[in-house]
């Protein structure tokens, strides 16, 4: 993690102020002042960058420019049509048209303007079953240098469990040494190196970049927003005042557990993003009057929890993906039964952990484990654990799959007559209950010099392992409900003067669904480019 330099004092009075330095706060800040707008970006933690930095870094953008290059070819048509299959029709049409129209605008806006230059990523689309579906949407920031951000620049968070790779890299494999290498020379990569890059553009134009600085309430005067009161890193409070608009990019509040007992399945979820995303934003433009929507909703995914690691002082909790997908592994509840495609998108096994037994009135799937073998252990990492490193004492392990229940709390019965049936048919490489691996997304994740499916492979070699998986959260989907130019809505459903929104403190475009990797990030960052634009065009406060 980059160390945090003293935290910079905002001046008093700005044309935009910007809450939140992820990735959609610092686009909105750059263009806001590349329409001559003065802009603060504020950010309530010591390092830059939010959610977005220790993310991926990956951007879905339909009929990006990159398309061509890759002898690739996309259409308009077709992202709206797999846009209103993905959304079940929960976002307005001209919000995802104005996504669609503008992504590619943002492509070049980013590699031209901001200097944040990006590659496309050869995936398929999460459901590549869908009507309208298509490869390589995704783009990924190329590494990039930190020390190019100077000892005058607020320092930017890294991820504390992604070593410095491209995707691609960390794909295929890299020669012994070079992602220390790089960690010993500051080389960024994935959404470290986005947040950076746009630090760097950001400070270009002139951008205050403020750290410690977490936002108490809006200053409202005669019915429009006009500012907000800051408490500082020294324990101040500060009015900041706004003569054009206040842009909130506060993420989300998957870390504040009141408002996800208020909002979210009661299902227990842990959060995988940085501590912090506790809703400020939120609950101020609730105050305000803000019109607020898709609470229910988030970016889940299966997670797993090491004990004893912690990141800022908190529990850290990992993405779990391609531990899923690999043959070898399967998924099960307590019940000993598998209960998803283990490699489908994570947003989508998510939601299989809140499937509700109305029967017996439980969620069934909230408790699950990883079941491999040693075999597995020894070919792919789980959790950080390299493979052929010993199996830590949290991971219950045993020499038969009763014993192994028994540890672990799973029925035995079902589990070993599960893992037999899965065995089966996984030596034909075939999964009639699920159908993992029958799709190129499904096998994107899998090993690919695994035949005949990259996904499946029987579970046979003792000793055995039930690796402790639970329901995680990257960030809440709900949130302020704006329009196509970002504006916050009030109840009423006209905007609110002098506020906008962008990122996850907005009820997102995807809704319910998830389109493809980067389809947080992707849409987040147009409509920053668009909310900056729209901010520096609000009227200026009345001179008092």
């Amino acid at each position: 993690m980059a160390t945090a330099p003293k935290p910079t004092a905002p001046a008093r009075v700005y044309d935009v102020i910007v809450v939140g330095s992820g990735g959609a706060g610092l686009v909105a800040a750059c263009a806001a002042a590349d329409r001559g707008a003065s802009v603060a970006v504020l950010e309530r933690a010591p390092l830059i960058g939010g959610t977005t930095a220790i993310s991926g870094g990956h951007l879905w953008i339909p009929c990006h420019p990159h398309l061509g290059a890759l002898g690739l070819t996309d259409t308009r048509e077709d992202a709206l049509h797999y846009l209103d299959r993905i959304t079940l029709g929960s976002t307005a049409g001209p919000v995802i048209e104005a996504f669609v129209d503008n992504g590619p605008r943002l492509v070049t806006y980013l590699e031209r303007d901001l200097g944040v230059p990006l590659f496309a990523v050869r995936r398929p689309d999460y459901h590549p079953d869908f009507p309208g579906a298509a490869e390589a949407r995704t783009l990924e920031p190329l590494p990039l240098d930190a020390s190019a951000l100077g000892p005058g620049l607020p320092g930017v968070r890294t991820s504390p469990t992604r070593p410095p790779l491209t995707s691609a890299e960390a794909r295929t494999g890299v020669p012994a040494g070079l992602a220390e290498e790089r960690r010993s020379k500051g080389i960024l990569t994935q959404g470290a190196a986005l947040v950076a890059g746009l630090v760097l553009a950001a400070a270009r134009r002139g951008v205050d970049l403020c750290t410690g600085q977490r936002m108490g309430e809006l200053i409202e005067d005669d019915g429009a927003v006009r500012g907000v009161v800051v408490h500082t890193a020294e324990g101040e409070r500060v009015a900041l005042r706004s003569r054009r608009a206040v842009v909130l990019a506060s993420g989300g509040f998957e870390w504040n557990p009141a408002l996800r007992s208020d909002f979210l399945p009661r299902v227990p979820a842990l959060p995988v993003s940085p501590p912090g995303n506790e809703g400020d934003g939120l609950r101020l433009a609730m105050r305000a009057g803000a019109r607020i929507a898709g609470m229910s909703e988030a970016w889940w995914t299966a997670a797993i929890a090491v004990p004893g690691q912690t990141y800022e002082d908190r529990p850290m909790t990992r993405n779990a993906v391609r531990e899923l997908a690999f043959p070898g592994s399967i998924l099960v509840n307590a019940a000993g039964h598998r209960f998803a495609d283990e490699a489908s998108s994570y947003n989508d096994l998510g939601k299989a952990f809140l499937s509700f037994d109305q029967q017996r009135h439980t969620f069934p799937n909230a408790r699950a484990w990883l079941i491999t073998d040693s075999a597995f252990r020894r070919q792919y990492p789980i959790a950080g654990l390299a493979p052929g490193t010993p199996t830590p004492s949290w991971i219950p392990t045993h020499s038969d799959l009763g014993g192994l229940a028994a540890l672990a709390g799973i029925d035995p019965l079902n589990l070993t007559a599960t893992v037999s049936t899965f065995n089966t048919h996984a030596r034909n490489g075939v999964d009639p209950q699920f159908e993992r691996g029958h799709n190129p997304h499904d096998r994107y994740n899998g090993d690919g010099g695994h035949q005949p499916n990259p996904c499946l492979g029987p579970i046979t070699t003792p000793p055995f392992h039930a690796v402790p998986v639970t329901l995680g959260i990257n960030g809440t989907k709900g949130g302020v409900v704006t329009d196509h130019l970002g504006r916050v809505l009030g109840l009423s459903g006209h905007p609110l003067p002098g506020l906008l929104a962008c990122g996850n403190v907005a009820q997102s475009l995807m809704g319910p669904g998830y389109a493809g990797s980067g389809a947080s990030l992707g849409p987040a960052l147009t409509a920053a480019m668009t909310v900056g634009g729209e901010a520096a065009r609000q009227l200026p406060a009345p001179r008092t």
